[in-house]
Order: structure tokens, then C-alpha cells, then sequence
């Protein structure tokens, strides 16, 4: 009997280790997916690189792994959609800066909250919001919050913040009546890309007539199962298809980054941390919108 339970025991602490090393693995290295994003509003293809929750992760000296892997891929516009600090328990950003300021100095980037950086605004961290932003705009980098900027005749970009109710743990309603609409103003006759932290407000950026839809902030679920269910937000949403991949909603499309990074809950399985490259095209005949 006690050979039994020691060969089980034994099996565990390997099954264990091999589980914490893979994790480690996982959020110590990245891969890179490609969405193709079709529509009629397009008129010449752009190559975006999208990238958010970093959390202050290092993938080698200074972050040199992630610049080389997005340099070779040249994109036409990096978009960041927040959490690329750490502020919670810990205050991190010295693996975030040289990073930015090598992606500014070779591309046009830009930069919306997620909800650590909005913490900033709590002063209470050695840094405030005010002086982050003004460090993140002195290196060229564009920073919407709650406005947009024009990269083409027919593409905007806009920077939404959330209220910090809306991350919330367990948060499961939509967005007060009207809310994008007072922050932000959308011409549809554009091709409107939405940076909005949290993937959990699908239905609101849709009928707020955005054609595509950027978030993060789930981590790709921490432990991802088949079929791309989360097992756990980092907002105690568990089993959720919202945490990682494109989504179809209406005319619009949602895509939400796995992220590069964690922080309170670290651990990544089946979950690899990545880059998001985003094709967009112009439609030709006999296409649907958006596939």
C-alpha cells in the first residue's frame, strides 16, 4: 500500500513540475497569430501590429526578443491596448520603456489605457497618470484617452477608458446607457478601430458602430481548454469564450489578445503568450464585409 501511494505521490510531483515548467515556458516565450480583416471601407491594405498586457514582462535584455520579432514582422502602425505596466502590489515599467521607445523610433505608435494604467491616476505609486503620459508622448508615441486620431482619409482609431466599476470582479452588465457615445465620436462612413481594454463589452462596441474592436486585459483565460474557453479571468469570469481569438458580432469584429504578460495570477498552460498582427484589406467583389 505505501508503494502504491508513493508511485502516486511520485507521479504527482512530476505531473506538477511538468505543468510549472511548461508555464514558465509560456510566459517566458511568445508566437505571433494573423487575423485578415476585409472591408469595403479599405482602400489600400495596412499591416497592424497590436500588442497589450505586458505587465512589465521581460523577453530578454530590455525587452530585445519582442522589438526584433515585431521589427522583422514591419508593420504599418503598432496599436497598444494598455496594461503594458504593472500597478497593483507592485509598481513595474523598467522592462516597458526601452521597448517603446525603440518600437516609436522605427513605427507609428499608439497607446490606450487599460486599467493599471489608469491606477496611476490614484498617486500613490511615485508615478503619476500625468507624468506617464507625458514620458509616453515624449518619445513620439500617439496616447488616446477618450479621444481618436485620423491614420488615413478613411481609418480612425480611437482610445476608450473604462470606469473602473467595469472592472469590477465578477462584472457581468453592459455599459451605461450612452457612455462610448459622450467619450468618443464615430463617423461610420470611416473604418473605426476601437482600442477598449476589456473584451467584456462586446454588444457595446458593436451598436456603437465601431468595425473593429481591440482588448486584452483576460489573458487568453490563464488556462485555456478546447474549443479556446478560458478557465479564468483575471475578473473571475470563468469558463468564457471571450478571452482570446476574433469574434463576430453584427458588422463588427472583436479581437482580443492572449497579452504578454501576468501579474497577480502567473500562469500561463496552453495559453502562449503573443503578438498580434492584424491584416486589414480592401473588400473586392462578391466578398462579405468582414471574414
Amino acid at each position: 500500500m505505501k508503494n502504491i501511494f508513493s508511485k502516486i505521490l511520485g507521479l504527482g510531483v512530476v505531473g506538477c513540475s511538468a505543468l510549472l515548467l511548461r508555464s514558465f515556458y509560456e510566459r517566458k516565450n511568445f508566437k505571433t497569430v494573423q487575423y485578415d480583416v476585409i472591408s469595403k471601407k479599405i482602400d489600400t491594405k495596412k499591416k497592424i501590429v497590436f500588442l497589450t498586457d505586458l505587465h512589465n514582462n521581460s523577453f530578454g535584455k530590455n525587452n530585445e526578443k519582442l522589438f526584433y520579432a515585431i521589427d522583422s514582422i514591419s508593420p504599418d502602425l503598432i496599436l497598444i491596448g494598455g496594461d503594458m505596466i504593472t500597478v497593483k502590489d507592485k509598481f513595474g515599467i523598467e522592462n516597458v520603456l526601452p521597448l517603446l521607445k525603440r518600437l516609436s523610433g522605427r513605427y507609428k505608435c499608439i497607446y490606450a489605457n487599460g486599467n493599471h494604467e489608469q491606477r496611476l491616476g490614484e498617486n500613490k505609486f511615485g508615478l503619476n497618470y500625468l507624468q506617464y503620459k507625458q514620458i509616453i508622448e515624449g518619445m513620439g508615441i500617439v496616447y488616446l484617452s477618450n479621444n481618436s486620431l485620423d491614420i488615413d482619409d478613411n481609418i480612425c482609431v480611437h482610445g476608450l477608458d473604462l470606469l473602473k466599476k467595469y472592472y469590477y470582479r465578477r462584472y457581468k452588465g453592459g455599459m451605461d446607457t450612452g457612455y462610448i457615445k459622450e467619450h468618443i465620436a464615430i463617423d461610420r462612413d470611416k473604418f473605426n478601430i476601437l482600442l477598449a481594454h476589456s473584451p467584456l463589452f462586446i454588444k457595446d462596441y458593436e451598436e456603437s458602430g465601431v468595425d473593429l474592436a481591440l482588448a486584452g486585459h483576460f489573458h487568453g483565460g490563464t488556462i485555456r481548454l478546447p474549443g479556446g474557453i478560458g478557465l479564468m479571468t483575471p475578473q473571475f469570469h470563468f469558463f468564457s469564450r471571450l478571452v482570446v481569438g476574433m469574434k463576430r458580432l453584427g458588422n463588427m469584429v472583436q479581437i482580443i489578445g492572449a497579452g504578454l504578460g501576468t501579474h497577480s495570477v502567473n500562469i500561463r498552460l496552453n495559453d502562449m503568450s503573443e503578438i498580434v498582427v492584424i491584416n486589414l484589406k480592401p473588400r473586392k467583389k462578391n466578398i462579405n464585409l468582414v471574414q
